[in-house]
C-alpha cells in the first residue's frame, strides 16, 4: 500500500505538490491526488525536491539515478543513499527466494555509456561483475563477448531482450559451449516476448525471468516461476487509471501510474510511467503476494537496418544523447531518431541550448558506431516538448521494412 508518511511529507515540504493540490489533508483519500505527468517536471525535475534536501544535493551526497532514456525523455532522479537501498531491497530478496540469486554472485550485463571526453571502455570489471559496452556489437566483438564470458563464469546474466537476441544468434551460428556455470537471466528494459524468450532459455538452459521497472522507482513488478509478473508493492504502489484518471476494474486495460514508497528526496506520487496494462488479485501459489501485472502494450523493437542485412541496436543513439547531456549539462530532454533510409537518420532533439550547432557535431561524434557515424542525418530542434511518444523504445522507429 502507499506510504502515507512519505505522501504527507511529501505535500507538506514540496512547493510544487502543494500548488497541485492546496487543500491536501493528511487524512487524504489517495484517489483524489492529481496525476503526475513526465511532461510536467523533465525541463526541471528538481521543483519535486523539497528544500531541505537540496544542502545534500549540492554536497554530493545525493544518489542520482537518470533516466535511461528508451522513451525519448531524459531526466535525472536523486535518492537518499539509505531509501535507494531500500527500494531495491525487495527485487534483491525475490531474486534469491525465486532464483537463488544473491547479491555476491557474479553477473554480466551491457552498459549504453562509461566515461565521457575519453576513448569508451569496451569492457570493465566491478566488484561482482564483467560489464560490456553496446557499442560496435558486431559479429566479430560479439564472438569475443562470448568467449570473455566463459573465462568469468557469471551465475546470472541482466540483459535487455534485443542483446540476449544477438547473444542466442552468435552462440547458435558458431555452435559455442554453454556457460557451464550460468543459472539464471534476467531480462530488463524493453517487451519480453513469448517466443524470444523461449529461444533464450532453449539457447542457454536456464530460467528466463522478466523484471519490469523504471529508473524513477526502480522495479515495478518481478516475474515468478510460474510466469506472473508480480506488482512489488514493497517498493511501488501501483495502479491502472483511464484516460480521464479514473480507475478501472481488475484485468482492464489503462494507463499505468506508480507511486514510490521510498523517495523522499523526490517523491513521485501517482506518476504516470508511459505503459498500459491491467492489474488483477492475486491467484498464484509462487509465494509472491503482489498482484499480478500484464503488460498490454509495450517496447516496440526495431533495429536500425543496414543495406548489407546488419542489424545494429539503437541503444548507439542513446549514447550520443547521454555524452552531449553530459557535457552540456542536460541540454536534451527529449529526443528521437527516424530512420527514413539505409544512411539517411532524422534527429528530433528538443533542447535548452542555442548553441545548436556544438549539439550536433557532438551527437555525430559520439554514435556508437563507426559506420553510422558515416550515415546522411538531418536535425530538427524543438524549443518545448514535441507530442509524445506511445510506448517505450519509441525513441527510434525505423521505416525500412523486412
Amino acid at each position: 500500500m502507499v506510504n502515507k508518511s512519505l505522501i504527507t511529507e511529501a505535500f507538506e515540504e514540496v512547493d510544487y505538490l502543494r500548488e497541485k493540490m492546496p487543500a491536501f489533508d493528511v487524512d487524504f483519500d489517495f484517489e483524489r491526488i492529481p496525476l503526475l505527468e513526465k511532461d510536467e517536471i523533465v525541463e526541471d525535475p528538481l521543483k519535486l525536491m523539497a528544500p531541505c534536501y537540496l544542502p545534500l544535493l549540492y554536497r554530493g551526497e545525493l544518489v542520482r539515478n537518470d533516466t535511461s532514456g528508451s522513451t525519448g525523455k531524459y531526466m535525472e532522479v536523486y535518492w537518499r543513499k539509505q531509501d535507494y537501498i531500500k527500494s531495491m531491497y525487495p527485487l534483491w530478496f525475490y531474486r534469491n527466494y525465486f532464483y537463488g540469486i544473491r547479491t555476491w554472485d557474479k553477473m554480466c550485463r551491457f552498459y549504453t555509456i562509461s566515461r565521457v571526453g575519453v576513448s569508451e571502455e569496451m569492457e570493465r570489471y566491478t566488484k561482482t561483475g564483467l560489464e560490456f559496452s553496446k557499442n560496435d556489437l558486431s559479429e566479430e566483438r560479439l564472438l569475443d563477448i562470448y568467449h570473455k564470458m566463459e573465462e568469468f563464469q557469471p551465475v546470472w546474466l541482466l540483459l535487455q531482450p534485443c542483446i540476449a537476441e544477438l547473444l542466442c544468434f552468435v552462440k547458435t551460428k558458431y555452435q559455442l559451449p554453454d556457460l557451464a556455470s550460468l543459472r539464471y537471466i534476467e531480462m530488463t528494459g524493453e517487451e519480453l516476448t513469448e517466443e524470444l524468450r523461449e529461444r533464450i532459455r532453449n539457447c542457454f538452459h536456464c530460467p528466463v525471468a522478466n523484471q519490469y521497472g523504471a529508473n524513477e522507482v526502480n522495479s515495478i513488478a518481478y516475474e515468478c516461476p510460474q510466469g506472473h509478473l508480480h506488482c512489488m508493492e514493497d517498493n511501488v504502489y501501483a495502479e491502472v487509471l483511464d484516460d480521464q484518471g479514473i480507475p478501472v476494474a481488475d484485468g482492464v486495460t489503462g494507463n499505468i501510474y506508480v507511486t514510490t514508497c521510498h523517495n523522499h528526496a523526490m517523491p513521485l506520487i501517482r506518476y504516470g510511467i508511459g505503459d498500459r496494462g491491467s492489474i488483477e488479485e492475486n491467484t498464484c501459489s509462487c509465494g509472491h503476494h503482489g498482484r499480478i501485472l500484464k503488460l498490454r502494450s509495450g517496447r516496440k523493437d526495431d533495429w536500425i537496418r543496414m543495406e548489407d542485412g546488419r542489424k545494429i541496436n539503437p541503444y548507439v543513439f542513446i549514447r550520443a544523447v547521454e555524452v552531449v547531456n553530459a557535457i552540456y549539462e542536460r541540454s536534451i530532454f527529449q529526443f528521437q531518431v527516424i530512420q527514413r533510409a539505409y544512411q539517411d537518420f532524422l534527429i528530433r532533439l528538443a533542447v535548452d541550448e542555442e548553441e545548436t550547432a556544438d549539439i550536433r557535431y557532438c551527437f555525430l561524434e559520439n554514435i556508437g558506431d563507426e559506420e553510422l557515424k558515416d550515415a546522411q542525418y538531418e536535425f530538427s530542434f524543438y524549443e518545448k516538448l514535441f507530442p509524445d511518444m506511445n510506448g517505450k523504445r519509441k525513441f527510434f522507429r525505423s521505416e525500412i521494412g523486412g
